[in-house]
């Protein structure tokens, strides 16, 4: 997903739903602590989004969202060794 356009609050909830199953998942305290942390900024951003169609989150989330959705990609088609 190196070339990633954002698509609109769409690609924020699933990134949302990709970081709450991660979160689900993990046992290390200072790791829960990061993952909500994300969460709760993607559902801020994801707020705005729904609120204004014209919405565009900064760079730098969008860049996170990258991220976050390419590892959700790589959780639902894992790559054969």
């Amino acid at each position: 997903m190196s070339e990633y356009i954002y698509a609109g609050p769409a690609d924020i909830d699933r990134a949302i739903a990709f970081l709450v199953a991660l979160d689900a998942q993990q046992r290390n305290a200072l790791a829960v602590l990061e993952i909500d942390d994300a969460i709760q900024e993607a559902e801020g951003q994801y707020e705005k989004a729904l609120a204004d169609p014209a919405y565009r989150p900064d760079d730098d989330f969008i860049a996170r969202l990258s991220g976050y959705l390419a590892m959700a990609d790589d959780r639902e088609n894992p790559k054969l060794a």
